[in-house]
């Protein structure tokens, strides 16, 4: 994935993900939520109606049950943010800091799904959230440097491990404290099919969390609206 776009790492079933930070804030006293409490305002299948259901995960790895708390071991398989060169040194920190409380994958079963190399029209689609909570003005500053960094990284980056591609700024529904919207697109390795990354960033009280969805396209046309998006950002931020 190129590196000079803002992005999380590869993790999950042989497939990448771009991944949002959804940091959280308040002038409160409020306390943050305990890693089980947070885990049970996950997103799951039935959120997001018909043909959703909860990734398993690479064969093999447990690390992560089914109730979504993230362990000490788990979090070092997941995603990290990374952010591009044109971020600043406390924007890029301030990602490499980040560790969620909770986590979960949702994939969706579409009709026409690719299986490369015979099958290469179609949709594989997949969506993520990271949950994050810790003191209120801590997450603030958090949210403010990730926010900046997701900012400057907009624009065309050129092919690296992925790419070309562009990074766009797109519209949020009006929830939490503080939200961002980036959509990257960008050409898979080889360029027979396109990456679409929807991520949000949005701060709500002293929790964090996050949501990505991704549609990697061949052949057909987009899965997902903006205003789509925005939906399924509304209903994560409305269970924390």
């Amino acid at each position: 994935m190129s590196r000079t776009s803002w992005s999380w790492s590869r993790w999950g079933a042989g497939v990448a993900a771009l991944t949002v930070v959804l940091a959280a804030c308040s002038g409160g006293d409020e306390e943050p939520p305990t890693a089980a409490e947070f885990a049970e305002r996950l997103l799951v299948a039935d959120d997001l109606g018909d043909g959703w259901s909860v990734s398993p995960g690479p064969p093999g790895d447990d690390a992560i049950g089914p109730d979504g708390v993230v362990s000490d071991e788990a979090a070092e398989l997941l995603p990290t943010v990374e952010l591009c060169e044109a971020a600043s040194a406390t924007s890029r920190a301030a990602a490499d800091g980040l560790r969620p409380l909770a986590f979960r994958q949702l994939d969706l079963a579409v009709d026409d799904p690719i299986d490369p190399p015979e099958d290469t029209v179609g949709h594989m689609v997949f969506a993520q959230e990271f949950l994050f909570a810790d003191e209120a003005s801590a997450m603030r500053a958090t949210f403010d440097e990730v926010r900046d960094g997701m900012l400057a990284c907009l624009g065309d980056f050129p092919a690296d491990e992925e790419g070309p591609g562009t990074a766009i700024e797109v519209s949020m529904p009006d929830v939490g404290d503080d939200r961002v919207g980036v959509l990257t697109i960008m050409e898979e390795a080889g360029g027979w099919a396109e990456w679409r990354l929807y991520s949000a960033l949005v701060l709500d009280g002293p929790r964090m969390g996050s949501v990505v969805l991704v549609d990697i396209r061949a052949g057909d046309e987009p899965h997902f609206t903006d205003a789509e998006f925005g939906e399924i950002v509304e209903t994560a931020v409305a269970k924390w």
